[in-house]
């Protein structure tokens, strides 16, 4: 049958088996349809959409058997043209002489969708918005402590190099001179004094203080090269690893100091060369002084390119790099373990006759003015091995 009740919406019937038998004329043009298309020859699932056409059979068409009614129905009519009609539809069971039929009526919700769609991207681009503005202020108040605690530590920077210049002085001159004028004032009376008139009981302090008025002229000048190497450091430039170390080896005068050389993958390193080479010499020399004297001395170096996080200060924080790895590995009588951590300090002695514990806390001080690291794994008789770690490009400011 024709429905051609003039409404804003679609009117529709069809039988108990789904047959259609009815249908408006505004739903006949919007799914593009003739009445003899449709009237007893389509079901009213025909006219669904694949997914509203189960949803029906499944779920809306049971209730409506047994309730007799469905109220806001939401599917999707499919077009002749393959057009998609979302609508929302009341179904009613009837009976007309005894027999059962179902009537419809829809109205097409697409703008209700975009409407609903706009809202719901409208909602989550403002939330989006606030998580994002959010953000910001976390990172502002961030911004802000790191800003506080750059002045800080920029106060302290400022403080302790103010303290490290008083003090460089203080080793360079004050403390030198009163040495220099005890070591002065021992010699002229040594000089002067008949060594046979000297009482014997005496003589031994007085040659304790000679020698211990040097020996504090040597730590004091030791101390004052320390803490004057941050102003001393050289421009950057690059060389070879292996033209420096047969350099330092030259340097040492040693014939029993022969280094390995074979396994230097990375050779190019950039840096103070001077300083570096001193390094390398003083590693070299390390190995020569504390050699076991059951076996020749074997020292092997090798260099290889790697990537690791820049940042070793600061806890979260990555940056991965280039840098040149340089390993000396020696057959020495080594350090016992506790040392380890100790061994780059001041004035740290392990062996008897090993210098004034200077020598390996100049290199750690160089290697960090680099903006690298060095680190040392030893065991007692069993050789040492240190790693020095340099960035390929260098830091200086």
């Amino acid at each position: 049958m024709a429905l051609n009740i003039d409404i804003p919406g679609y009117s529709f019937s069809f039988s108990v088996d789904g047959r259609m038998t009815g249908i408006n004329e505004l739903m006949q043009k919007d799914l593009g349809y003739e009445q003899s298309e449709v009237i007893g020859k389509l079901r009213f699932e025909e006219l669904l959409t694949g997914g509203s056409r189960i949803f029906f059979k499944t779920h809306f068409l049971p209730i409506l058997m047994m309730e007799g009614k469905v109220n806001e129905m939401f599917l999707s009519f499919g077009a002749k043209t393959g057009e998609e009609l979302p609508v929302l539809m009341n179904l009613l069971l009837t009976a007309q002489n005894e027999i059962q039929g179902i009537v419809g009526i829809g109205i097409q919700i697409e703008k209700r969708n975009k409407f609903e769609k706009g809202l719901i991207e409208a909602k989550r681009a403002a939330e989006i918005a606030l998580t994002k503005n959010e953000m910001l202020i976390k990172m502002k108040s961030k911004l802000e402590q790191s800003k506080s605690l750059m002045e800080q530590q920029l106060r302290d920077l400022k403080r302790i190099n103010q303290e490290h210049l008083e003090f460089s002085k203080i080793l360079a001159h004050d403390m030198q001179e009163p040495l220099r004028k005890m070591r002065l004032f021992a010699s002229v009376i040594d000089h002067k004094t008949n060594k046979t008139d000297l009482n014997p009981e005496v003589k031994p302090y007085f040659e304790k203080i000679i020698a211990l008025s040097k020996h504090g002229h040597e730590l004091l000048a030791r101390l004052q090269q320390y803490y004057a190497l941050e102003d001393r450091m050289d421009a950057y430039s690059s060389s070879n690893i292996d033209t420096m170390l047969k350099s330092a080896v030259l340097n040492l005068g040693c014939n029993q100091i022969k280094p390995d050389l074979t396994e230097l993958k990375a050779k190019k390193v950039n840096g103070d060369i001077t300083k570096l080479s001193w390094v390398f010499q003083e590693l070299l020399l390390n190995a020569y002084q504390f050699r076991s004297q059951e076996r020749t001395l074997c020292v092997k170096i090798s260099s290889e390119y790697i990537t690791d996080n820049y940042y070793s200060a600061m806890e979260g924080a990555y940056r991965y790099t280039d840098f040149i790895k340089i390993n000396f590995k020696d057959n020495s009588r080594g350090f016992p373990g506790h040392a380890q951590k100790k061994l780059f300090h001041l004035l740290q002695k392990y062996h008897p006759n090993s210098g004034k514990g200077f020598g390996l806390a100049y290199c750690k001080k160089i290697i960090d003015l680099h903006y690298g690291s060095i680190s040392m794994k030893s065991k007692t008789d069993k050789g040492s091995e240190f790693v020095i770690l340099l960035p390929v490009k260098g830091s200086q400011a």
